[in-house]
């Protein structure tokens, strides 16, 4: 191992936590005057005429934007404090050895780098958003302005570390499962299979889950405020749309930027439970080499584990985050936008 590689490998799989020290000082102290600017900003709308429709939505809207924003401010709060604890799921990486595949360290690699151009595109694109807003409401006292300027500034960023986080961990997951589908995929075309090799696929896949859990556990309910977040602020963001003419493209470009946001989240958090059952097909091949009865008994218990599909993350711990989830979730806000829309505007 050359220099690079070895600095390489100390960048990918040496991390003690999932933030730095001063990473986290940063997001607790940024997001608590945040949350002080938005509650100051939105209690000046509490006065609001409640004899008209509109002036109800625009009361819950205040509403939910402060309950969101506290929401949110507890769980990076949770995340500050558990961060401290060492990030288990770098052992179980090493104990797998995808640290010694150079196969594997180049996607992850690469990845990254995506990650990264994908992370500073979307920052770019909300700043530019949020200062268009900035320029374009009416701002009539000094204070009221510097709290805007720090939503603007600062809010953003602080979203998109802690996702541009669970995007990182996604991938080193995804390496892991695919360095066991690939020995999984050797056994297959093996001409001899023996016990021993086999019980080194489970372990390593077990090792993969023990992985995935320990992730889902540090973030699992973040992303689960994620996803009500953007259920939320969406089916708000587009009836507002079809409201004020002045702002109809502000609120068209913000969902559609969230919306391209989720989906590449989404595609992060459900390659990772896609993976972890790309071996069953395998593991069903498999099992016409198998003469003797303890590889039959092994590959049966290794079949069996894969068909839990419960590897993955889920909302809320009540169910695993897949296609169908997230195919509700959009027939779910489109009956509700469509139905609000039409009592607000009729």
């Amino acid at each position: 191992m050359n220099a690079e590689e070895a600095v390489q490998e100390n960048r990918l799989f040496k991390r003690k936590s999932y933030f730095g020290t001063y990473k986290r000082l940063f997001l607790f102290c940024t997001e608590l005057i945040c949350l002080i600017s938005i509650i100051t900003i939105n209690s000046l709308y509490f006065n609001l005429d409640l004899n008209s429709k509109l002036g109800v939505y625009a009361l819950c809207r205040v509403i939910l934007n402060i309950t969101l924003s506290t929401s949110r401010f507890i769980l990076i709060l949770v995340l500050v404090v558990k961060s401290k604890a060492k990030a288990s799921y770098l052992d179980s990486l090493h104990s797998i050895g995808v640290h010694k595949d150079h196969e594997l360290k180049r996607f992850i690699t690469q990845q990254q780098l995506y990650k990264n151009i994908v992370f500073a595109t979307f920052l770019i694109l909300q700043y530019a958003l949020d200062v268009w807003n900035y320029f374009n409401i009416d701002i009539n006292s000094v204070w009221k302005m510097s709290f805007h300027t720090i939503l603007v500034s600062a809010y953003p960023a602080i979203y998109l570390i802690i996702l541009r986080e669970i995007v990182g961990v996604c991938i080193h997951l995804q390496a892991a499962f695919k360095l066991v589908n690939s020995k999984v995929d050797s056994l297959v075309n093996n001409q001899s299979t023996n016990l021993k090799s086999m019980i080194c696929c489970r372990r390593y896949y077990s090792y993969a889950v023990k992985a995935t859990k320990s992730v889902e556990n540090y973030f699992r309910y973040f992303v689960t405020f994620y996803f009500v977040k953007y259920a939320c602020y969406s089916i708000m963001n587009i009836v507002d749309a079809f409201g004020d003419r002045s702002m109809h493209l502000y609120w068209v470009l913000h969902t559609i930027i969230d919306t391209l946001l989720m989906i590449y989240l989404t595609i992060n958090l459900i390659s990772v439970n896609l993976l972890s059952r790309e071996s069953l097909d395998n593991l069903y091949e498999l099992s016409f080499k198998m003469k003797k009865m303890d590889m039959k008994y092994e590959n049966e218990i290794f079949i069996g584990r894969v068909l839990f599909t419960d590897v993955g993350f889920t909302f809320a711990n009540l169910f695993t985050i897949n296609t169908q989830f997230i195919a509700s979730m959009f027939t779910l806000s489109l009956t509700i936008i469509l139905a609000l829309a039409n009592f607000l505007y009729q």
